[in-house]
């Protein structure tokens, strides 16, 4: 039986209630950052609801992964997590359609964006698998059926690998293996720091679950550095670093990767510890997983610009 603790107004915390909001904004920032970097070329517009819709795959592998670190999520945050990966997904392929038309986002017909669908662009795996998340989490919600938790970060990883290995690393042979592996990695990383956020309630959680997530951290980051690595210098030269958008954006991208994994390695040092000797308090666990977790979210929104910007 997984630990999930009673919401009560003791452990309450409106760092933790607005984790999840500010993550998103910070993945937009990361966006942002990309539009920056690149000017006057940059991410395509398509990014703005794909940013959206990688959020919420993220957390939905992280939920999903939580029995692993001793937890069980919520099954509401589950369904509604999923809702919103719908209408990102949705959003996103009727920007696709337009771009894919030469016209406005306004000016696109239902027929149009049918034909996109058809034409098996990635969101159709991701609308996909949004629609079964809700549709199961209803279900489970009515008491109906009881499916493993793994089975939404399953779909999550399916929508996720749809839309990472579909852009330029596909070109290669080896790319699509690459991509996957790396986009895997860090959303079990960021989502199950995430998903500890808004599940864990009291210091008996964290106790629980920290220290298993830092063990399996350092071997999601060896995954994500080595994978980042190789697919970088595959996309660009070393000597189009600095003098192209997308070199610039890849940079960035390292540097906030470089940033956690130091961050990382402080929390591995002194938090960590503190959590298990239970010298640590439920609201500087928050603090703590709330600030991390900004810095993954500016890299994630760098990651989608990324993918969507022209080497």
């Amino acid at each position: 039986m997984g630990i999930a603790g009673r919401r009560t107004p003791q452990s309450r915390s409106w760092m933790r209630d607005l984790a999840l909001p500010g993550a998103l904004l910070a993945m937009f920032t990361g966006l942002g950052v990309c539009w920056i970097l690149a000017a006057p070329g940059g991410p395509e517009a398509l990014a703005v609801p794909s940013t959206a819709a990688v959020g919420a795959a993220v957390l939905l592998v992280g939920l999903g992964a939580l029995p692993g670190l001793g937890l069980r999520p919520s099954v509401r945050v589950i369904g509604v997590t999923g809702g919103v990966w719908c209408v990102a997904a949705l959003v996103s392929a009727w920007m696709r359609t337009a771009d894919q038309a030469g016209e406005s986002s306004l000016s696109v017909s239902v027929g149009q964006f049918a034909d996109t669908l058809g034409e098996g662009a990635p969101e159709v795996v991701e609308l996909i698998a949004a629609v079964l998340v809700v549709a199961v989490a209803s279900v489970q919600l009515a008491g109906r059926m009881h499916p493993p938790v793994a089975a939404y970060a399953v779909l999550g990883a399916i929508g996720l690998l749809a839309a990472a290995i579909t852009g330029h690393p596909s070109q290669t042979a080896v790319g699509p293996l690459l991509i996957g592996a790396h986009a895997l990695a860090a959303a079990w990383w960021c989502g199950c720091l995430a998903a500890m956020l808004v599940t864990i309630r009291g210091r008996a959680g964290w106790t629980t679950a920290l220290p298993v997530f830092s063990r399996r951290a350092v071997w999601a980051v060896a995954v994500i550095a080595a994978t980042g690595a190789i697919t970088g210098l595959m996309e660009v030269g070393l000597g189009e670093l600095v003098g192209s958008g997308y070199g610039r954006i890849l940079l960035a991208k390292v540097a906030g990767t470089v940033a956690l994994v130091v961050l990382g390695a402080r929390h591995r040092r002194a938090w960590v510890p503190a959590v298990i000797r239970h010298r640590s308090s439920e609201a500087t666990s928050i603090r703590l997983a709330v600030g991390e977790l900004m810095v993954m979210a500016v890299v994630l929104g760098l990651a989608v610009g990324l993918s969507t910007t022209a080497p």
